[in-house]
């Protein structure tokens, strides 16, 4: 005579339909974590100006010499603004009857934080801040830039 013992089946702590919540759970979370390769900036934007130029570059600080902050180039769009500062001398940007000094700082419509001459920005007067974000000062803690 034989014997067989029952085969004993041992089930797992979550059950079939706990697994299909926490792959679920897993996939959201990694969807998450994908879409948002940038940090999320500590504060909102606090306004935002109009690029009326094309092919406006990106820059990671207030200068032409800086390095580009994104391959993202702007033409004629309207992107939120953190603050905007004057560059100086150093930061001074002509195109055409243009000049100004100041930059603002930006969120790209890609997402990527960065800086665009005032030049680009509709609004304004040579040398002078453009309408649409506030204008930061050294020790000001009333305007907020997302320094990086």
């Amino acid at each position: 005579m034989t014997h067989s013992s029952p085969t004993t089946r041992r089930r797992g702590r979550f059950g079939s339909a706990g697994l299909r919540s926490l792959a679920g759970l897993l996939l959201a979370v990694a969807s998450i974590l994908m879409a948002g390769a940038q940090p999320a900036a500590a504060h909102p934007p606090s306004g935002s100006v109009h690029v009326w130029a094309s092919d406006v570059r990106v820059r990671t600080c207030q200068s032409t010499s800086c390095s580009l902050a994104t391959t993202e180039r702007l033409t004629n769009v309207r992107v939120q603004a953190y603050c905007q500062m004057d560059g100086g001398e150093a930061g001074r940007v002509r195109d055409g009857a243009y000049t100004n000094t100041y930059w603002v700082q930006i969120i790209t419509p890609g997402r990527t934080l960065g800086w665009i001459s005032a030049v680009y920005a509709s609004g304004g007067s040579n040398n002078s801040p453009v309408p649409g974000a506030p204008v930061y000062a050294p020790g000001d803690e009333t305007v907020d830039c997302e320094f990086i």
